[in-house]
């Protein structure tokens, strides 16, 4: 049978599915999904759960994720789009035509507002390793921050003027609507 098996048996897909079932779920993959899509899964015999005892596995796992994150010459968070983009300019010496756009409410934000205390205790819970690589993140990206502010004699007005690219010099501009205006048409004549 194709489709998933999950607690109250094979389903196509998630539609219609309530949050408790969803997240009893064994066999989802939502949880702690950015600490598997960052670690390398061959440390820990990829999805056999029989590997290794649990706890082993989510420590390498989250120790892979954090180290891999690490490494990457930039990454943001989607809730600090100023120091993101701020952080990706000065790491690849481009500018962007226009400032990242803030959007302080999302979908998630409202759903995660609805939840019961239980609720959210047991995403908490489903999610540990997520939360932990989180703050990791969070720690790092500020950290870059503040080295690449510290290292800016500008850094008062470049701030200021993220997505003004008049405001320094030797750079290159960056501009995706230029970009896909200037691609070529793909029309056979």
């Amino acid at each position: 049978m194709e489709g998933l098996k999950c607690c109250t048996g094979w389903r196509a897909n998630w539609n219609g599915v309530a949050l408790d079932e969803f997240a009893g779920c064994e066999s989802n993959l939502a949880a702690n999904r950015q600490t598997r899509m960052l670690a390398d899964l061959a440390l820990v015999g990829c999805y056999n759960k029989t590997y290794m005892p649990g706890a082993e596995r989510d420590r390498i796992m989250l120790a892979s994720a954090k180290r891999n994150l690490a490494a990457m010459s930039y990454f943001g968070l989607t809730e600090y789009q100023k120091i993101s983009q701020y952080i990706f300019e000065e790491t690849f010496n481009l500018r962007f035509a226009i400032p990242f756009e803030q959007h302080n409410t999302t979908v998630s934000t409202v759903t995660m507002n609805s939840l019961t205390t239980s609720q959210r205790a047991r995403i908490d819970q489903l999610n540990a390793l997520d939360l932990e690589l989180y703050a990791f993140a969070k720690k790092l990206m500020f950290q870059r921050f503040e080295r690449l502010k510290a290292k800016d004699n500008d850094f008062e007005v470049r701030f200021a003027h993220l997505g003004n690219l008049g405001v320094r010099s030797g750079v290159t501009e960056f501009n995706w609507d230029s970009n896909i205006d200037d691609m070529p048409s793909n029309e056979h004549h």
